[in-house]
């Protein structure tokens, strides 16, 4: 019998492979992000409008400095240390990745809600930067994965989680092999500050696409790019209408955790949540919330979080939620190893970076 033995969740931000002294970079970026979500409300708005009539002081007054900046992102790097050293320690034979998809396989041509990988290998592509790009771009591409590999799968276990999640009321999709070119239209849909919906769209033209960057980023920087055998799992944490709820998501991992315990083999599997917390504005309120119910295994809250909190990416929470639903029922509890709100302009952008550990 197969046995859960770790429990991981770390955010996977590009800020995380960028110094801090080069973080306002992310900022002049928000300036024209036409799909900032601010809380508490979960409206959308531009920047400006957020900063003249939405966002209150005491959020202005948190807008860091690069002395901020730089011991903060010293706090990450140390945190990411601690989940690799213990990731090593644990050494599992196989790593469950539970994320999402952003424009990287799934497209509105094919979206689904919930997804299992099984082919017998993936792989990392690392992705092109133009050769005028910032360093900034540079490193945060290279934080995604800077060698291009195949990573062993474990496609048994992936093909009886699939027939485990069919048997108990999950129609999950299942994606056995890749093609060679991914591309297509994205929409984004969130509320409008002061009434209706805003609608984005983005267009990916088709190109070579390895797996997605909530995985590859756990291969390069937890796994030092020396994987073990993983099995990628997905979540459509992001894109509306078929986004999973914080019920569902956490049902999710609980089905994954009765699927890895009933399967035959005899195998140490681990757990990662790869993404979250709150960005691309910062709410703490609704981080600690979590990171407190994770902490105090409170289903009742982890499966009711405020849907309208888990707006754009600060829904990639859900990876940590299903997550939370895996150990559930086991012997394994959370330690916050660090959290950090890094606001990165004054309007409370930034994100909510949390490093997490099961044991």
């Amino acid at each position: 019998m197969a046995e859960i033995v770790l429990g991981i969740g770390s955010s996977h931000t590009p800020m995380l492979a960028v110094p801090g002294e080069k973080w306002n970079t992310f900022a002049e970026r928000d300036r024209l992000n036409k799909e900032l979500v601010f809380p508490p409300d979960g409206v959308s708005m531009s920047w400006e409008t957020a900063l003249e009539e939405y966002v209150p002081q005491e959020i202005k007054d948190r807008f860091g400095d690069d002395a901020t900046w730089m011991e903060q992102y010293a706090r990450t790097q140390a945190a990411i240390e601690t989940l690799g050293k213990t990731l090593a320690e644990v050494n599992p034979d196989i790593t469950v990745i539970i994320s999402d998809d952003q424009d990287e396989w799934f497209f509105e041509d094919n979206m689904p809600s919930l997804a299992v990988y099984w082919g017998e290998k993936v792989h990392i592509l690392p992705r092109v930067v133009p050769p005028d790009a910032l360093e900034s771009a540079r490193l945060s591409a290279a934080g995604y994965g800077d060698v291009e590999m195949d990573i062993p799968v474990a496609s048994d276990l992936g093909l009886h989680v699939i027939e485990h999640l069919m048997d108990h009321d999950f129609d999950v999709a299942h994606v056995a092999y890749t093609p060679e070119l991914y591309g297509g239209k994205i929409t984004r849909r969130y509320p409008k500050y002061g009434g209706g919906e805003i609608t984005t769209f983005r267009e990916t033209p088709p190109r070579p696409q390895g797996v997605g960057h909530g995985y590859s980023y756990v291969i390069k920087r937890l796994f030092g790019n020396k994987p073990t055998t993983i099995l990628p799992v997905y979540q459509n944490t992001c894109y509306p209408p078929n986004h999973v709820r914080p019920n569902r998501a956490y049902d999710f991992g609980r089905g994954i955790a009765g699927a890895i315990e009933s399967w035959d083999g005899d195998a140490r599997v681990a757990v990662v949540a790869s993404g979250g917390l709150s960005h691309f504005v910062v709410d703490e309120e609704f981080d600690r919330n979590l990171l407190d119910a994770i902490q105090k295994k409170d289903e009742v809250a982890l499966r009711n979080l405020p849907r309208h909190r888990l707006y754009s990416a600060t829904s990639e929470s859900l990876n940590w939620v299903a997550t939370a639903g895996v150990m559930a029922d086991t012997r394994l509890e959370a330690e916050v190893i660090d959290y950090v709100p890094v606001y990165r302009s004054e309007a409370g952008t930034g994100g909510g970076w949390a490093f997490a550990r099961w044991m």
